[in-house]
């Protein structure tokens, strides 16, 4: 299952190494694992604001928001090794995320938080 999540970040990658705006990066981030990975349904990217953590963008693959069943979370950090965010992504499927998932969506959250800085 892990093809599909390392061709995705590896136009997000390229994306956020064009060193485009933040948002657009995010943005691009969350439509690319919703529309090129058929098992991610939703993705989000949240940042700490203060004492809250704010939803900044998300894709969703279906209107009607169903039921999710799986989900990973991985801490977006700054170049301090500060958290400053979290990149989630969620599943209608029953434990459908691998373990080649993980290094994958772990390496896209990083670079998130470099730009991010």
């Amino acid at each position: 299952m892990s093809i599909a999540t390392d061709l995705a970040s590896i136009r997000i990658l390229g994306t956020v190494y064009q060193k485009h705006t933040l948002s657009s990066s995010i943005s691009h981030a969350v439509q690319s694992l919703c529309r090129e990975v058929d098992y991610i349904n939703w993705a989000g990217i949240y940042f700490h604001e203060g004492e809250h953590t704010v939803l900044h963008e998300f894709a969703c693959t279906d209107s009607d928001h169903p039921t999710m069943q799986s989900q990973l979370s991985f801490p977006i950090h700054n170049k301090n090794g500060e958290e400053t965010g979290v990149l989630v992504v969620k599943s209608k499927q029953w434990i459908v995320f691998d373990v080649n998932d993980v290094p994958t969506l772990e390496t896209v959250a990083a670079e998130i938080g470099e730009l991010a800085d």
